[in-house]
């Protein structure tokens, strides 16, 4: 398998996070939002890490992302891996929380979620545009 079909995989990956992350917010299920949305940055970054010939499935692949920027030359391509490297940095304390342990709150509440996932749209639009400029 070559780097594309690689990236692709991991790209085809995060969209299917990203439309489970949707319906876990529509039933209400904002643990699983935060575990989806998460996955789906992982996936995103591994993505983008396999298109320069990187490859990990540990944990925090958005963090490895320091390694390509050199490489980058786009705007978008650096735009991209700063964000990703933010919400990993936002998202990851809340997967270590368990939800059931806490009394009278919750990790997320419902307008963050569904902020959350204008945010993930947002990065899956401008990871699709980094990955057609990339093959063109």
């Amino acid at each position: 398998m070559n780097n594309s079909a690689l990236a692709s995989e991991f790209l085809s990956k995060a969209f299917r996070n990203l439309s489970q992350t949707k319906t876990s917010l529509d039933e209400g299920d904002l643990r699983g939002t935060i575990d989806n949305s998460y996955n789906f940055i992982e996936n995103i970054s591994r993505a983008l890490l396999s298109l320069y010939g990187i490859y990990t499935y540990e944990e925090h692949a958005s963090q490895k992302l320091n390694l390509i920027l050199s490489k980058m030359e786009g705007e978008k391509e650096v735009l991209l891996v700063r964000k990703l490297q933010l919400m990993e940095q936002r998202l990851y304390p809340l997967t270590l929380i368990d939800e059931s342990s806490l009394k009278d709150t919750v990790i997320i509440r419902n307008f963050e979620a569904k902020a959350l996932v204008k945010e993930l749209e947002n990065i899956m639009e401008l990871a699709n545009s980094v990955f057609d400029e990339f093959h063109s």
